[in-house]
């Protein structure tokens, strides 16, 4: 019989505002949620990250995919990748009219 056993990590929700929609984007998954509001927003990533924590689960893929979006495995435990830093870029955008 396989054990299971469960991490537990926290992990980076970033919130955002786009006219009238509320974004929330986890770089650590790479996953994006919107609502109309910000609760919308929140509730709309919960079950997000629900349905992907399933089916990551469901294929049996955990160490790959913990890899591929940069975790770092230490002793037993896995960590996201950390965010140390947010700035804004000034980019000159053609406009076409």
């Amino acid at each position: 019989m396989i054990k299971r056993s469960r991490v537990k990590s926290n992990i980076p929700v970033i919130y955002m505002k786009e006219g009238d929609s509320f974004i929330c984007y986890c770089p650590a998954f790479d996953l994006t949620a919107h609502g109309d509001s910000f609760e919308d927003a929140e509730k709309s990533f919960a079950v997000t990250l629900k349905l992907f924590v399933e089916e990551v689960t469901r294929k049996g893929t955990w160490g790959k995919v913990l890899q591929e979006y940069g975790w770092e495995k230490v002793r037993k435990d896995w960590n996201p990748p950390s965010i140390i830093g947010q700035q804004s870029k000034s980019v000159e955008i053609p406009a076409f009219v």
